[in-house]
């Protein structure tokens, strides 16, 4: 049986979680937005980024509902935390290669 992370979850926590939630939604729909104009790999990685981040929302609403267990919670967290890291470095470095590269033709 799975139990909650936090056995009596106050409003305001909700509150945050669902603001958190609806604000990283807005700015994964704003990074969509750019990548269709863009089409480029670093906003790509840019929107997989956002899309942690929304995941990470999703993992904290799922954890104080009980549906995963306080290790799983943490697990998938701060796994979704080096991706995240991970795809700004990757994009911020793919658009320094490529701009040298095309600056050096």
């Amino acid at each position: 049986m799975v139990v909650a992370l936090h056995a009596a979850v106050s409003p305001g926590v909700l509150v945050v979680v669902s603001v958190a939630g609806l604000g990283t939604s807005i700015l994964l729909g704003l990074a969509i937005a750019a990548f269709v104009r863009r089409r480029s790999r670093p906003y790509l990685l840019i929107v997989a980024a956002f899309a942690a981040l929304l995941g990470r929302s999703a993992v904290v609403g799922f954890s104080l509902v009980g549906v995963l267990t306080p290790t799983q919670h943490h697990l998938l967290e701060h796994g979704l935390d080096v991706a995240m890291v991970a795809l700004v470095v990757a994009a911020v470095y793919y658009a320094r290669t490529v701009q040298r590269e095309v600056s050096a033709s």
